[in-house]
């Protein structure tokens, strides 16, 4: 499963490769005039390569603003803040709003419709959708029942009530199998952290991510990265 690039992205690296072509080709080619003017002797050869030079980094900048006309653009609404998020193409899996950071549910290039509930606990409003496995409270760290179609509570969510086992556990990374591009922004949503901070955790894995948190909380993240093809373990803190 590729990474979907968004727009934005696109067309700013391209505005980059032209700045960085068109400057230096204008600077050549107003060299090159001055050598017209005052050149002598050895420079009269000099000023035809840096003409060449100019027109050829002038043309390759032109044709990147011209390539920047051409990027698709699809708009993709985030059910959670309502913010738009355009990429290069339609998105066939789960993504992550640029706005609120949070992973929109995607099936088939089918936007889900996302639900809220308030935590039982401590009252603070949390978010899901029929992909959710579970949800735990982005306040208070406590699992928060879902019922299912038929009304019960799901399995986990039954042997939650049964026994509330307030061991505190560590999520390991295993490894971030073949799809890294799919997992890096879980992971940074997960840790909070950047693009390069977290490639660096994937870089060194086996790599303790969280240590001392609820045993149902690090089991659904450990959950949420085996969804996106990587390995993760849960285990007791020492």
């Amino acid at each position: 499963m590729s990474d979907i690039e968004r727009s934005s992205n696109i067309r700013e690296e391209k505005a980059q490769r032209a700045f960085m072509s068109i400057v230096p080709g204008a600077i050549g080619l107003v060299i090159t005039i001055i050598l017209f003017f005052y050149a002598s002797g050895w420079t009269l050869g000099l000023r035809w390569v840096l003409l060449g030079f100019s027109l050829v980094a002038i043309s390759y900048g032109v044709w990147q603003l011209m390539e920047m006309r051409k990027i698709a653009s699809h708009a993709v609404v985030c059910p959670f803040c309502d913010r738009k998020n355009v990429f290069s193409e339609p998105p066939s899996h789960d993504v992550r709003c640029d706005n609120c950071n949070r992973e929109i549910p995607i099936i088939d290039g089918r936007i889900l419709q996302v639900f809220q509930v308030r935590c039982g606990f401590c009252n603070a409003l949390n978010w899901y959708s029929e992909k959710s496995t579970g949800l735990i409270c982005e306040e208070c760290d406590r699992v928060i029942p879902i019922a299912n179609e038929e009304g019960a509570a799901s399995p986990a969510m039954d042997a939650y009530a049964r026994h509330d086992d307030n061991t505190p556990y560590n999520l390991t990374l295993i490894d971030a199998g073949a799809r890294r591009e799919e997992i890096i922004p879980v992971l940074q949503k997960m840790l909070a952290l950047n693009r390069n901070q977290v490639k660096q955790i994937i870089d060194d894995a086996p790599m303790v991510l969280l240590q001392g948190v609820p045993k149902k909380k690090a089991e659904l993240l450990a959950a949420q990265i085996t969804a996106h093809g990587g390995q993760a373990d849960t285990s007791p803190s020492a």
